[in-house]
């Protein structure tokens, strides 16, 4: 077992109220006692337990806070949608239909493609303080194509949702009860071992809740 002290902590931020101000516990220069990657102990810097380090870590006056969650990505896909991106923040009200450019795209792409793209973004996303990330499918909207979207999102993210009901693809225009049966059958089979949870995209355009 491996003991690390973070000492010299600007602000801690240790989301107790009982250990620092506010709701979320903020304690100046604080310090921190991890153990295999643990949080084992927080509390002002000067009141470490001996010899609770086999090292120790001077971070400078730096803040310390909790990883950032973010709880809906989509990380496996290609293509781009900058157009629509630019039409919303001009007041265009949003239509789920583009998420279809974005179908055809993931669809033509190798798994090599995406998970480049993936690894890039799960990357991205550390670098930005995001610790834990879930993943959505559902630019594949195939079982084929559904199935490898959540095994390559499995490499990367522990929290995965299987969102084959995102929109009615194209193949199946006018015929979503279709759809939604592939959904509950077959494509669910295929990822199954490689989801955690289960999304549907209730919206216009896209499903509702019946």
């Amino acid at each position: 077992m491996s003991a690390v002290v973070f000492d010299n902590i600007g602000l801690l931020v240790t989301n107790d109220p009982a250990l620092g101000a506010g709701r979320l516990g903020v304690l100046a220069k604080g310090a921190l006692v991890a153990l295999d990657g643990h949080v084992v102990w927080v509390g002002p810097a000067g009141n470490v337990p001996e010899g609770a380090g086999d090292r120790r870590i001077d971070v400078g006056g730096r803040a310390v806070l909790p990883g950032f969650v973010d709880s809906h990505t989509h990380l496996v896909f290609a293509g781009d949608r900058s157009a629509e991106f630019a039409a919303r923040a001009a007041g265009v009200r949003y239509q789920a239909g583009g998420i279809l450019t974005t179908v055809a795209a993931t669809r033509a792409a190798s798994d090599e493609e995406l998970d480049d793209n993936v690894r890039r973004l799960v990357a991205e996303a550390l670098r930005s303080g995001t610790t834990t990330l879930e993943c959505k499918s559902g630019y594949g909207l195939t079982a084929r194509d559904e199935e490898r979207s959540l095994r390559i999102a499995r490499e990367h993210a522990e929290e995965t949702t299987f969102l084959g009901a995102h929109v009615v693809p194209a193949e199946f225009a006018g015929r979503s009860d279709d759809y939604v049966a592939l959904v509950c059958s077959t494509m669910l089979d295929a990822c199954a071992p490689y989801a955690r949870w289960v999304d549907v995209f209730c919206d216009v355009g896209a499903f509702d809740s019946d």
